[in-house]
């Protein structure tokens, strides 16, 4: 079990937010960009999913937490 970093952390990119997203966070709902936001059952803290271009020719998963 993963655990919580959403009150300590700002960003996630890479495998980590990828295994963080997987394990941790549940999908809460699409906002206005199309974007995933997931949310933190523990804190309540809503992260949004972003892909990457920068990624070597591949998407890279980035988390972003939304500011309070």
């Amino acid at each position: 079990m993963v655990s919580c970093r959403c009150e300590v952390l700002n960003v996630m990119s890479g495998d980590v937010a990828r295994e963080y997203l997987r394990t941790h966070l549940q999908h809460g709902r699409t906002d206005g960009m199309g974007r995933s936001v997931h949310r933190c059952a523990e804190t309540d803290v809503e992260w949004i999913e972003e892909r990457s271009q920068s990624g070597y020719a591949q998407d890279v998963t980035v988390l972003r937490r939304v500011p309070d």
